[in-house]
């Protein structure tokens, strides 16, 4: 649906009060050349305003961009503007494309030829997960003679998943997944204890003597951000992992919508790390009523963020129906536990294996603000 608006730019006002005053001054003193001023600088503006409006009508934008993406990883989609006109070109035309989160995509063309394009490539990140099937656009113009600011809005399809950010628990970096040293069995693999595994983008809580100088100053001029070397864990590794993620807590905590968003990158990151050491692993929460997910084939995994990307706090997350889904794990997985809530908050309440591995999410703290909608950050756009 397009819905056009029409605003008086200070130049436009400044030129409509010369001609009511021409035309006034005309009238009062019974000067024709007055009056006939006055209507010549009304029917400029007439004019005007008809060539601004159809110079905005039968214009769409469209863009190629992966309806699927990563949360705060930069991308440069191709933005295209099109111009459905038979005869009239488009000029000075703006475009303003709205993403979730306030992400803002802006464009401008001079010209776009009757039946014709015009197409940029603009840099964007979206710093946080979403699912948004359509994306507000308006267009803008001044054009003619800037005396009238118009613009029109519309609605782009264009499915979008933003994955949220993969941040991988210290605890796994530091310790590894080393559950299984306490209790060996035949489901155990043995790998190499601290043997570098690769270079990976650096991420918040990771060791200064972990950079890996060469590659990070390659990627640097390439615009990216530092690499670290990566080392596999220490230890044995189990050949499965059951990942929990819970938001109960005993103590009257504060509900804080960044630590919900820090446990899911969280959550995020231990699962691309643990697919990442070959090790079979299942994701149990409880804002899926602790329904098992599996992320062991590269489908799944996907399947698996995509829910991430639309997960919702669980609000009133029992003790009991925690210690059940604790309790329903086999024996010879390795248990994580990870939530929302600090974990002297309720790790003294549940009967967990001297085994388990608890994430606490206060080990990483990534810029957080609270973001406008797509439809704010369109009406605020100049």
């Amino acid at each position: 649906m397009r819905k056009f608006s029409t605003k008086l730019a200070p130049r436009g006002a400044f030129c409509l009060g010369i001609a009511v005053g021409l035309s006034a001054a005309g009238v009062l003193l019974g000067d024709g050349v007055l009056i006939t001023l006055g209507l010549s600088a009304v029917t400029l503006m007439l004019c005007c305003y008809f060539l601004g409006r159809s110079n905005l009508s039968k214009l769409e934008a469209d863009i190629s961009l992966p309806h699927k993406c990563h949360a705060n990883k930069p991308y440069k989609p191709h933005v295209v503007i099109k111009n459905n006109r038979s005869l009239l070109d488009a000029f000075h035309v703006k475009l303003y494309l709205a993403f979730p989160h306030g992400s803002l995509l802006a464009s401008q063309s001079a010209w776009v030829p009757a039946r014709s394009l015009s197409s940029a490539d603009l840099p964007i990140s979206i710093p946080m997960r979403a699912s948004s099937l359509e994306h507000p656009y308006k267009f803008s113009s001044t054009f003619p003679l800037g005396l009238f600011r118009f613009s029109s809005r519309q609605m782009l399809h264009h499915p979008l998943t933003i994955y949220p950010r993969n941040i991988i628990p210290s605890e796994l970096l530091d310790e590894g997944v080393s559950g299984q040293c306490h209790h060996p069995n035949q489901h155990s693999s043995i790998q190499h204890v601290g043997e570098p595994r690769s270079i990976r983008p650096w991420q918040p809580g990771d060791a200064a003597k972990n950079i890996h100088w060469p590659a990070s100053i390659r990627s640097l001029a390439q615009g990216h951000t530092l690499r670290v070397r990566e080392f596999d864990p220490p230890g044995l590794l189990p050949d499965q992992a059951t990942l929990v993620f819970h938001s109960f807590s005993a103590q009257r905590e504060m509900m804080r919508e960044d630590a919900f968003e820090r446990a899911i990158s969280l959550t995020a990151g231990s699962i691309a790390h643990l697919r990442n050491l070959n090790i079979r692993t299942t994701l149990i929460t409880d804002f899926m009523r602790w329904n098992p997910l599996p992320a062991r084939s590269r489908s799944q995994y996907y399947e698996c963020l995509s829910i991430l990307a639309d997960a919702q706090r669980a609000i009133g997350t029992e003790l009991h129906e925690l210690q059940y889904a604790l309790d329903e794990i086999s024996e010879n997985q390795q248990i994580i536990i990870i939530s929302d809530m600090p974990p002297e908050a309720w790790q003294d309440l549940i009967r967990i294996p001297d085994s388990v591995i608890i994430i606490d999410i206060r080990q990483v703290h990534f810029p957080f603000k609270k973001t406008v909608s797509a439809k704010e950050a369109l009406t605020q756009s100049a």
